[in-house]
């Protein structure tokens, strides 16, 4: 089974990956778990996040394994600039380099700009002020005033594109079926129940 690695830090915004979590959970009903969701962080030291939520990561950087990797996620945070936090984008730019999916949202784009990541890929994020604050972001004539953005193996979102962000990371995946993806989005983005009926429906026809 693939890990989708989630890196968890102090001040993480722990509700930017709440819809992304909960598709996760739908693996069961479609009848395939396909991947294993762990935490990871520098150490095992417990972290604490914005929400005020106690996070113990399940392993450190140094037991990632790369040859298991489906995904990287970066979740928002006030302390992105911070040195303890730059080792995982060099993670980051070596899943980018073997066509692993790496998704970034918020806060965490920041941290990618400071890589000079984001200065060769159609992105996104709060702001592109927010971005040209960083002495190594040249990445203007590829940023787009939108949600989120999938370019290649690069998902980069504003903090309130977590909805559009979570969908392209399945997408990007292929967890579900099509007609599971779109039903699952329709529902959470407008909370029509017509929609939760066809999203329930949507697993007698995935794959």
């Amino acid at each position: 089974m693939k890990k989708i690695y989630m890196y968890v830090l102090d001040t993480m915004a722990d509700w930017e990956n709440g819809y992304f979590l909960q598709g996760l959970t739908l693996q069961k009903m479609a009848g395939a778990l396909k991947y294993e969701l762990q935490t990871v962080s520098v150490s095992k030291r417990a972290i604490k996040t914005a929400g005020g939520i106690t996070v113990v990561p399940d392993i450190t950087l140094e037991e990632i394994d790369e040859m298991q990797a489906g995904a990287l996620l970066l979740i928002g945070g006030d302390t992105w600039q911070e040195k303890s936090n730059q080792p995982i984008l060099e993670v980051a730019n070596s899943f980018l380099e073997k066509n692993i999916l790496v998704a970034a949202i918020c806060g965490a784009t920041l941290g990618l700009a400071n890589k000079g990541i984001l200065n060769s890929y159609y992105h996104t994020s709060n702001a592109l002020f927010f971005l040209q604050g960083s002495d190594k972001y040249q990445g203007e004539k590829y940023y787009k005033d939108t949600l989120a953005v999938m370019d290649k193996n690069l998902i980069t979102a504003s903090s309130a594109g977590s909805l559009l962000w979570a969908r392209y990371i399945f997408e990007n995946l292929k967890l579900y079926s099509h007609q599971t993806v779109e039903a699952w989005y329709n529902y959470f983005s407008s909370g029509k129940v017509e929609y939760f009926g066809e999203l329930m429906n949507s697993f007698n026809k995935d794959i």
